[in-house]
């Protein structure tokens, strides 16, 4: 995800240089009003002046933070990135046994996606926006919590008593559940909860593993 972060680091940051607390919370108002606007409207459809009138600002003052629209894409992705970096790529520094730590992981991330359920529709419906070396830092990403996925699935088959599973497909299998949340999650609420949904595909990853969470 380094070359995510260097994208970002790209992006204008105002006139504010060095007021990072106010750059910050002004890209957070761009971010959460585009991602309702592109939602809703369509990333084509929707203007940089829209989200100026939706925030009730200048279309210059939304320029003073991003150069073009696609760097707003861009914010909304690494907006999900900074909390796998800050609850749950911190996981595997933890003391925990390999059952816990993957339990512990599936539960954090689908609960990132969650909270990001409404920016993680927008980047899978709108991605094809943009230039190709923009949409490679999507895959990145997603290549990133994969192979976390695999380490914690790999470690729970090294402790033994599984089922012959590849770590891999069953990592990716994780991945899209989660993903399967943050694109249907108005259908999947009226089933389910975040809290139970995350059980259920928990309780699934075992069976394929071929033993029951909480087991030794």
């Amino acid at each position: 995800m380094e070359e995510l972060e260097r994208r970002v680091a790209r992006i204008r940051t105002s006139i504010s240089k060095g007021r990072n607390d106010l750059v910050s919370g002004n890209r957070t108002r761009i971010i959460e009003t585009a991602t309702r606007l592109f939602r809703a409207e369509g990333y084509q459809r929707t203007a940089i002046g829209d989200i100026a009138a939706a925030l009730g600002v200048s279309q210059g003052n939304i320029y003073q933070y991003v150069e073009k629209k696609d760097d707003i894409l861009i914010l909304i992705l690494y907006s999900a990135v900074e909390d796998y970096k800050s609850d749950l790529f911190v996981i595997e520094d933890e003391d925990l046994d390999p059952v816990e730590m993957l339990i512990r992981a599936i539960r954090t991330y689908y609960a990132i996606l969650d909270r990001h359920h409404e920016k993680t529709t927008v980047i899978y419906h709108q991605i094809f926006h943009l230039e190709r070396d923009d949409r490679a830092l999507f895959g990145q990403v997603e290549a990133a919590v994969t192979a976390l996925f695999e380490r914690r699935v790999a470690a729970v088959i090294a402790a033994g008593g599984c089922a012959p599973t590849d770590a891999f497909l069953l990592a990716s299998n994780i991945v899209s559940l989660g993903h399967t949340w943050a694109l249907k999650r108005r259908r999947l609420k009226a089933h389910s909860d975040i809290d139970g949904y995350s059980q259920t595909q928990i309780d699934y990853v075992f069976r394929i593993l071929g033993r029951t969470p909480g087991t030794g």
